[in-house]
Formats: structure tokens, C-alpha cells, sequence
């Protein structure tokens, strides 16, 4: 859940790595903090979770 909200506050955050007003370079930098965060979510889930969907590593 957390993470989903940082996600969410960081495409709307007016603030960010790369403005989105350089098009696509604004664009792939909120891309990659979502992989980002996503990858987190899937590392801090459950193992029993991770066995179910077969998202073991």
C-alpha cells in the first residue's frame, strides 16, 4: 500500500527528478521509479504470495 501511494505521490509531485515538460525524458524518469517501487512490492510480498503467482528469485 505504501509503496502504490509513493508511486502515485510521485507522478503527481510537481517536483521531480526530471521535469515532465522535457517530454519524453520527464516521461521514462517517473517510468523508472515506478519499476522501481513496483520491484520493491514484489521483494517486501510474502513468500507464500511469491509461490502462489510463481514469483520466486
Amino acid at each position: 500500500m505504501l509503496g502504490i501511494v509513493f508511486m502515485i505521490g510521485y507522478v503527481v509531485f510537481p517536483f521531480d527528478l526530471i521535469p515532465d515538460f522535457l517530454s519524453f525524458l520527464g516521461i521514462v524518469d517517473d517510468l523508472m521509479i515506478a519499476g522501481i517501487v513496483v520491484n520493491w512490492m514484489v521483494l517486501l510480498s510474502p513468500e507464500t504470495l511469491k509461490k502462489k503467482h510463481r514469483l520466486m528469485r
